[in-house]
């Protein structure tokens, strides 16, 4: 998702009308998107832009906001499925307008114990599009910044791989730092990015780093109301998006606005999620693998994006019909 729309949806969180006319807006994009890719002048490319590749399933925090189940099995993604992704974007032409690869999902991408070698891996594949002469894909850390200390900060950035790493600080303050995140401690977190943002200019200054903090009520969009250690290590990142809690995708009850989609998804057009397993679900608001569709282990991502339970998603929520599908009917997302 761009930065333009991230703040447009902030904005417009606090202001009911105009979050009624960007649904509106996205609805009638998605019927563009729909007679586009599935319609009368339907192409055989892909509608996706965007993959999120989950590492690890597990958190090692307890956000009293998020959704996703702790109790689950933990599973960590193989090289075998970091394969199967890139192989699939730099061979198969229907996936061209893939031009992101987002390294997030429920769990922390960090706690996964050969992380860098999976960060290896993805540089590897990065060389070999550049020997075919082929664009290779944004790749976007998003992490809570408690494990990236200073000895795996220099392993990521000298592998030269990432292009943007982001950073979730919510609260405002030190205290309400820890009070939302919990089992985060506010001096490790800060102590991590100013040594993130050292290294960045020593070792690899193009990667661009950005912020997404959660702003309680009734404090406004910015940070001018903050508490100064928090305003130092925002004001380290290249860009820090403000905005209000999101409902998780209808799974935590925070009091939000009531105005739904009435059908589409721009997720659903525009995202596929690989979990470590190889499963593949619909949404990056699915953090415990509700909306499972397939497996890149045992079909083409292709055959999931065009198979039967997919195509279910994209034909009821084209028809309105959004409340027979459990994963989506109380999302207010789009």
């Amino acid at each position: 998702m761009s930065s333009l729309k991230r703040k447009i949806k902030s904005l417009a969180a606090d202001h009911p009308v105009i979050w009624k006319a960007l649904k509106k807006g996205q609805e009638l994009h998605y019927d563009w998107q729909y007679q586009r890719f599935y319609g009368r002048f339907s192409t055989r490319t892909a509608s996706i832009t965007e993959i999120n590749l989950e590492f690890c399933s597990a958190c090692n925090l307890r956000c009293r906001f998020c959704a996703l189940d702790h109790l689950k099995p933990k599973s960590y993604m193989s090289l075998e499925v970091i394969d199967r992704v890139f192989e699939t974007l730099l061979y198969d032409e229907r996936f061209s307008r893939v031009k992101q690869v987002n390294l997030h999902n429920g769990g922390e991408t960090l706690l996964h114990p050969k992380r860098v070698e999976l960060f290896a891996r993805i540089q590897e594949h990065k060389v070999i599009f550049e020997k075919y002469n082929r664009t290779f894909p944004k790749i976007i850390l998003l992490t809570n910044g408690m494990l990236l200390r200073e000895k795996l900060a220099r392993e990521l950035l000298e592998l030269k791989v990432l292009d943007e790493v982001g950073f979730s600080l919510d609260g405002g303050s030190p205290q309400a730092f820890e009070e939302m995140r919990v089992n985060a401690k506010w001096e490790r977190f800060a102590e991590n990015v100013k040594s993130f943002s050292t290294l960045r200019d020593e070792i690899d200054a193009r990667v661009k780093t950005f912020g997404i903090c959660i702003v309680p009520e009734p404090h406004p969009l910015n940070d001018g109301w903050m508490h100064p250690d928090f305003q130092e290590v925002a004001r380290l990142l290249n860009s820090v998006e403000y905005r209000r809690l999101h409902d998780w995708g209808g799974q935590v009850e925070i009091g939000e606005s009531s105005i739904v989609n009435k059908k589409g998804c721009s997720m659903l057009m525009d995202q596929m999620v690989i979990l470590p397993t190889g499963e593949v679900t619909v949404c990056c608001n699915d953090l415990n693998g509700e909306g499972v569709v397939g497996n890149v282990l045992e079909e083409s991502l292709y055959q999931v994006y065009t198979g039967e339970k997919r195509m279910r998603y994209v034909k009821l929520l084209r028809e309105g019909r959004k409340e027979e599908l459990d994963l989506c009917r109380e999302c207010v997302s789009f």
